[in-house]
């Protein structure tokens, strides 16, 4: 990780440096440091990316607003030992999956070299068996024959039986070291797919999912990005453990009046996203307020009379012929905007060019 984490200046903003401002390079260390983050957790869980984001976001804006630099300072110091935090959980992650597959390549190895070795000493034993029975054809007294041929067939039985139990328990002991590596793999591909608080996808299942529904020859689909209103004043007010359980409640509402193939996901903070196959715009914005009410309904009983009853505004744009992921996310965005610019509680619908063109001419 970069060295600029550790070392970022947070006094004298207004200094200069050649011509460049202590600003300009608190600034720069900013951009460096949220820029190794993301290549930290590109392949990771990136469901916490959005607080740190937001918390970016907050230090550049300060630095453009000239406040004071012991303030600034502690909001850019919370930015970065957040980075370190994720960054730091990024790369245990990243061991915990190199040991268990190396778990299980080791595990394959051992039972190969188990059953060769089982192999090699069974022909062993065919093998001097076999010359035991030739021995046995220079032997003209009967009973001495049969004595010999008892033995030997008793001799054959017992390590017969004896290898059998011996692979029965190497393959019973491969298939139970085999279940256990299978579900922690489950287990770790679920974390890197679900949001550890609500339960529901990360920020980066839902851009993977999204990338797939915007192929050509899939059903056409809508966006809603959602954003719980007032909801510093919710953990303000109520404590954290209360806004925690209002994101939860809202999580579970949304996918509970959602059909099972539509996708409810976490960005961050108090942010999520919807997405619906095969509804246009008008019919998205019927659906997804009387989603909006049951919501509210929800979270009513988690504050105190007189409290803030959380509610939720959604901005909900429509996929459009040449659309990716950023374009139609920023519609849905921009959406998001007007909805909370008129009000709380509200849907507010972006068409995109394309769309709004071709209604026009029907």
């Amino acid at each position: 990780m970069s060295k600029n984490l550790v070392t970022l200046p947070v006094a004298k903003t207004s200094q200069k440096h050649g011509g460049v401002s202590e600003a300009d390079v608190l600034r720069r260390t900013l951009d460096d440091a949220f820029g190794t983050l993301a290549d930290v957790l590109a392949a990771f869980d990136s469901g916490t990316l959005g607080d740190v984001i937001s918390s970016l976001d907050r230090c550049r804006s300060e630095l453009g607003a000239g406040i004071a630099a012991d303030v600034f300072g502690l909001h850019a110091n919370s930015c970065l030992e957040a980075t370190r935090n994720i960054a730091a959980h990024a790369r245990n992650r990243s061991a915990e999956q190199r040991s268990q597959v190396a778990s299980l390549v080791s595990m394959v190895r051992e039972t190969v070299a188990t059953i060769g070795g089982d192999q090699a000493s069974l022909n062993d034993t065919l093998a001097g068996s076999a010359g035991r029975f030739e021995r046995l054809a220079t032997i003209t007294d009967l009973q001495q024959i049969q004595a010999q041929l008892v033995q030997e067939v008793a001799t054959l039985k017992r390590i017969t039986i004896e290898r059998r139990e011996a692979w029965e328990k190497t393959f019973k002991d491969f298939g139970t070291r085999l279940s256990t590596l299978e579900t922690q793999l489950d287990r770790t591909r679920r974390e890197a797919a679900v949001d550890p608080l609500t339960n529901v996808a990360n920020r980066r299942t839902f851009e993977q999912k999204c990338r797939e529904w915007l192929k050509p020859n899939r059903p056409g689909f809508v966006m809603a990005m959602i954003d719980v209103d007032d909801f510093k004043k919710i953990n303000d007010r109520h404590g954290h453990a209360v806004g925690d359980r209002v994101l939860v409640v809202v999580a579970e509402t949304l996918v509970r009046s959602l059909r099972a193939d539509d996708l409810v996901a976490r960005l961050g903070g108090d942010e999520f996203v919807i997405m619906a196959a095969c509804l246009t715009l008008s019919q998205a914005e019927g659906r997804f307020g009387v989603i909006g009410r049951a919501v509210q309904t929800a979270c009513r009983e988690l504050v105190e009379d007189g409290g803030i009853v959380p509610s939720i505004s959604m901005g909900v744009a429509e996929c459009s012929a040449g659309d990716t992921l950023e374009s139609l996310q920023q519609r849905a965005d921009e959406a998001l905007y007007l909805a909370k610019k008129n009000g709380k509680g509200r849907i507010a619908t972006k068409a995109s060019a394309f769309i709004r063109d071709l209604r026009k001419e029907r």
